[in-house]
């Protein structure tokens, strides 16, 4: 039909060529055979490399050898392998450079006057008024509004993108905030640059920004997930270096993880399995599980956090995604944390079940535990933080604090607007 969609989710093939990548439903074949023809497929790759401004990677390499933000580069010029009506491109620009991106708006200037539709979905202001015709707002999964891109502005679009009251479901919190728990400061990688921040006893601190901005890596760095250029951190007041995220638990931080399925639950391990596997030595007596501690263990945790389980040894991923969600937080709390990392904690759960994830923050709050909580949902992370730290590129644009809060703050800071 003409219709060609670039993910941000990337949808290469690592362990074929970039040749085979680029043609892979669309391989040319010769003889009576039908064998490839690789002689066409790699000139017609080199022809597609070059247009996306990569004519020096072989198109017989494995893929797997390209950086991200050539994979990213691959896709966009799968797309312009076809003949193509209608071009959708996600947040194309999340893993390029200035060049590449300044190359990526020259083909799709070009594209468009060549008569190409293009759909182009980013949060970045200044992409939408570089090369955008029209700017259509969505949020919420609906519709807000459409306007020419020469009749509006940044205040005006971030006016529709905010649009919306918080409600009542978020409960009150009356906690006087203690000394600090943890700190880190100076936090570098090959993305992030110079992140310093702290958390008290009590606080809620809030990571806010757009998908891609650092906030993911920023909480993999403090749970020794991911290799750190330079920081300084220091937890309960003494000098911290994770090494891996056991070392993380063993001082007292716990990380409730984005991904639930993918990165916070065994899906084909009971409940109970799941909330002890984090903290088994509690449990081990002689060489020996206690398997009767273990179990008692659970259950407190499924009364306590009102998981909806037909028993303890339901396999989890029969759960609901809101009981699923408990369950990654009780695996999280049996460890008895100082520091509790909350990245995206109520993604994909109704209603009461959010009500019931923010109760439980303000619980562990009065209990003087310390919460980082990473979110992209603008009315809870205004409504349950203390503080906000905005990340946008790899960098902490802005810091708001709890009596400055608005909606437009934190999304001028996410966009990199801080003028």
């Amino acid at each position: 039909m003409g219709i060609s969609v670039v993910y941000q989710e990337l949808n290469n093939v690592n362990n074929i060529s970039v040749a085979e990548n680029l043609f892979l439903n669309n391989l040319p074949v010769k003889g009576a055979l039908k064998t490839v023809d690789y002689k066409k497929l790699y000139g017609d790759a080199r022809e597609l490399l070059e247009k996306v401004g990569l004519s020096d990677v072989d198109p017989g390499a494995d893929l797997k050898h390209l950086s991200v933000a050539q994979k990213q580069l691959i896709e966009i010029a799968k797309a312009f392998s076809k003949k193509v009506k209608i071009l959708v491109m996600d947040e194309p620009t999340s893993a390029l450079n200035d060049a590449e991106t300044e190359n990526l708006f020259r083909l799709i200037l070009k594209m468009r006057d060549e008569g190409v539709s293009i759909i182009y979905i980013s949060h970045r202001m200044n992409e939408v008024f570089r090369i955008a015709d029209t700017a259509m707002v969505m949020r919420d999964g609906q519709y807000i509004a459409k306007v020419p891109v020469s009749d509006t502005d940044t205040d005006q679009l971030v006016a529709y993108m905010v649009g919306r009251e918080i409600t009542d479901m978020y409960p009150a919190r009356d906690v006087k905030i203690g000394e600090e728990v943890f700190a880190v400061e100076d936090l570098s990688t090959d993305w992030l640059k110079h992140i310093s921040f702290s958390i008290r006893a009590g606080e809620v601190v809030g990571l806010f920004g757009l998908m891609g901005a650092g906030r993911t890596e920023i909480a993999s760095c403090i749970v020794g997930s991911k290799t750190v250029k330079t920081s300084r951190m220091r937890m309960a007041g003494k000098p911290y270096a994770p090494s891996s995220p056991g070392n993380a638990l063993k001082n007292k931080i716990a990380y409730v993880p984005a991904e639930r399925k993918e990165d916070g639950l065994i899906l084909v391990s009971s409940v109970k399995d799941n909330i002890t596997i984090s903290n088994l030595d509690a449990f081990i007596s002689y060489g020996k599980m206690n398997l009767k501690k273990e179990e008692a263990i659970a259950e407190e945790w499924i009364r306590k956090l009102r998981i909806k389980t037909p028993k303890s040894s339901t396999v989890v991923e029969s759960l609901s995604g809101g009981n699923q969600q408990k369950v990654v937080v009780a695996k999280a709390l049996n460890t008895k944390p100082e520091l509790v990392i909350l990245n995206e904690p109520t993604r994909g759960i109704d209603v009461g079940a959010k009500v019931e994830i923010y109760t439980l923050i303000n619980e562990l709050c009065a209990q003087g535990k310390a919460i980082l909580m990473i979110s992209s949902e603008l009315p809870e992370i205004l409504s349950m933080s203390d503080r906000i730290y905005v990340v946008c590129e790899g960098r902490i644009t802005g810091q708001v604090d709890r009596e400055e809060f608005t909606q437009e703050h934190l999304v001028k800071y996410a966009i990199g607007e801080t003028d």
